[in-house]
């Protein structure tokens, strides 16, 4: 059979493709239903339809979607593509009329419509007024209408704006199996896709052709395909960025959200420069603007950043830092919004293993953070309850009445409560606490290492709804708890279940595990401690991205100078009285406990713990009602006769009372130290 352009059999090549990519297609009901629903009804009100979305979401698939049924019920369809057609009048009509006379009833397809440029006026105020009654014009193009299309009265109706999202899970899945991808592999395929019909494409296209010749990956993510990642981007910008919009764009990867304040620290550069990348940066379609700043597609994200990867280390690693520098900064100051900072801080790490593995971060900038309501009450407690169990609602509803302060609730985009975090501020001699064993325990375990000192206090992160996993919320609650808490020396983390990610995210924050105590119901709770007295916030979050720069589990260590708890206070007082003791006596001096705390530097010996020992004496002696105290030591350790009678002597004091003062004497200086082990040698 002789085969010719204008005389197809049925089985023609062109139809068996056809066929194929109908096969494909895959979801998109809702918008294949609103434009069948103005294909077939009188269209005397709407006649322009204006898809729009990012770059790979979909859009050309859905015109060709809609050309072939509209062949189906016999109207006559053209295509103009405006990547091959010029946006001029003449070359637009020149388009149309190649494909012949439009004939009965027509649909126009313009596909590329953010090509149009300023053809789009010329469609408006002359092409669409002359088209027929019955025809209809969809459009479909990274960018939405004009503002024209919306302050024109004659268009409110005319023309319907339809944004068009990605593909959610299940669509994503079914069509993974439609282009034969193996089962196992469509989950880490619909994660690393992130909805956007390309990116399945793409996937599926490698993992199909690649089977049986690819090394298998048990944690395959989209940074192990180079090539991929490297087409993606070139389909989603479809121009060669500068290298200021490149190191831009890299910083869009970066964050949770991007202002032109964090392009200009991120970069170090003008806030004239900054302004400009961030304009460019929006006009990008795979760019969302939200009342908080800049957000990325997924896909274009884990693209970025994968790209920035493999740029060189050097790069990645100074750009990760400036961005986590400022942000630290902006929350350590407590300026603007805490707890959106604080998102916005514990997001940068995201590409660690650890938190990758612990955390689904799709969709967390949607996350918002607030402080809980009365009315959230309810919704918290179910899901203490299905999470934690019915003891735990029970306590967790006992706190509500005693520190509803203590309740962080999360919203997503509708508004709904998705994810809670209670966490209660304890004191020393806190008053009217429920008898909650965990609190107690946590209490008295921080009593014992360090006293609370007056306004100091103890956070207790009791339960979590991303304790189990799924959510980043308890990373974005937690940083933002343990920069802004007034007053915070110690944080106590309650962990249950060896499966639960928040052990290896707490570990990677440098947080030690302490002696396990038991819950109300039995159940083994394993506590993570920091004391932020020996490392404060800005001297952790410093040290943290050393350690999110760390990919692999078992490097992610705490940093020396966090090194568990400090030793408990009745050790601590006892090896103060032993050092004095022996002050004088070198070989036992450097056999002292205190050589193991921060009073001295790690490695000293007893020549530095007895300056320290010294200091402390003179300063009991300069300090107003103290003076005695310092003599008293003074005389029997450091410069007085050996003997306590002689001490006593020469202190004028009774021996009874030379007996008093020197046990106060003993308390004060340990006190002192102890002060000067948490709080640096001044106490601040």
């Amino acid at each position: 059979m002789q085969l010719s352009p204008t005389s197809r059999p049925v089985d023609s090549r062109g139809e068996q493709l056809a066929a194929l990519r109908r096969t494909l297609f895959t979801g998109r009901e809702a918008e294949l239903r609103v434009l069948r629903t103005l294909m077939s009804e009188d269209r005397r009100g709407c006649f322009v339809v204006w898809l729009h979305g990012t770059a790979g979401v979909g859009k050309t698939a859905l015109l060709q979607r809609f050309g072939d049924e509209a062949r189906g019920h016999g109207r006559t369809c053209r295509t103009v593509d405006m990547r091959f057609t010029e946006p001029t009048p003449e070359a637009f009509s020149a388009a149309l009329e190649a494909q012949g006379p439009p004939g009965g009833t027509g649909v126009l397809l313009v596909d590329s419509a953010e090509l149009l440029g300023p053809l789009e006026q010329w469609l408006r105020r002359v092409f669409l007024p002359s088209m027929p009654a019955d025809a209809l014009l969809v459009l479909a193009g990274r960018t939405p209408p004009a503002a024209e299309w919306r302050t024109d009265a004659q268009w409110w109706h005319a023309l319907r704006s339809l944004h068009l999202p990605g593909l959610d899970d299940g669509e994503a899945a079914v069509m993974l199996r439609k282009r034969q991808v193996a089962e196992a592999d469509i989950p880490v395929a619909v994660r690393s896709a992130h909805g956007l019909p390309l990116a399945l494409t793409l996937i599926a296209d490698k993992r199909v052709r690649g089977a049986g010749t690819e090394e298998p990956r048990p944690h395959w993510e989209l940074r192990h395909s180079p090539d991929l990642v490297r087409e993606l981007l070139r389909l989603l910008l479809r121009e060669t960025p500068s290298l200021a919009q490149t190191d831009a764009l890299y910083v869009l990867a970066l964050a949770r959200i991007t202002t032109e304040e964090l392009v200009r620290h991120g970069l170090e550069t003008s806030a004239q420069e900054a302004r400009q990348l961030c304009t460019w940066l929006r006009g990008l379609s795979f760019v969302r603007s939200t009342a908080e700043g800049l957000v990325p597609h997924g896909l274009a994200r884990d693209a970025l950043l994968a790209d920035l990867r493999w740029r060189g280390t050097e790069k990645y690693e100074r750009l990760l830092g400036q961005v986590h520098r400022h942000l630290a900064h902006r929350l350590s100051q407590r300026t603007g919004d805490r707890w959106a900072n604080g998102a916005d801080l514990a997001y940068v790490g995201r590409h660690n293993r650890v938190l990758r593995d612990a955390f689904d971060w799709r969709g967390a900038h949607r996350l918002v953070p607030r402080p809980a309501r009365r009315d959230d009450l309810k919704t918290v407690l179910a899901g203490v309850a299905e999470k934690h169990g019915d003891q735990a609602a029970l306590l967790a509803e006992q706190w509500w009445t005693r520190q509803p302060s203590a309740f962080t609730v999360f919203e997503d985009a509708r508004r709904e409560v998705v994810d809670w975090l209670i966490a209660p501020c304890l004191e020393a001699g806190t008053p009217a606490m429920p008898e909650d064993p965990v609190a107690l325990a946590a209490l008295e375990q921080v009593t014992a290492w360090a006293p609370l000192r007056r306004s100091e206090r103890l956070l207790v992160t009791r339960w979590s709804s991303g304790a189990h996993g799924a959510s980043p919320a308890v990373a974005f609650g937690l940083t933002t708890l343990w920069a802004t808490t007034p007053g915070l020396a110690v944080s106590w983390t309650a962990t249950v279940g060896e499966p639960a990610p928040l052990p290896s995210v707490l570990a990677l924050y440098g947080h030690q595990p302490a002696d396990a105590v038991l819950d109300a119901d039995g159940r083994r709770v394993t506590p993570f401690v920091h004391d932020w007295r020996l490392v404060p916030f800005g001297r952790w979050s410093h040290t943290l991205p050393t350690r999110l720069l760390t990919d692999e589990p078992p490097a992610a260590r705490a940093p020396a100078a966090a090194a568990g708890p400090p030793m408990p206070w009745p050790d601590f007082a006892d090896a103060v009285k032993q050092a004095y003791r022996s002050v004088r006596d070198t070989r036992r001096l450097a056999e002292n406990a205190l050589l193991d705390t921060r009073l001295v530097p790690p490695g000293s010996g007893a020549s530095a713990l007895r300056e320290v020992l010294t200091e402390t004496v003179a300063r009991l002696r300069s300090s107003p009602g103290q003076q005695q105290l310092g003599t008293v030591l003074d005389l029997t350790y450091l410069s007085g006769p050996r003997s306590q009678q002689a001490a006593a002597s020469r202190a004028a004091l009774s021996f009874s009372t030379y007996r008093r003062r020197l046990s106060t004497a003993l308390t004060k200086a340990a006190e002192l130290l102890r002060e000067r082990e948490l709080y640096g040698q001044h106490g601040e």
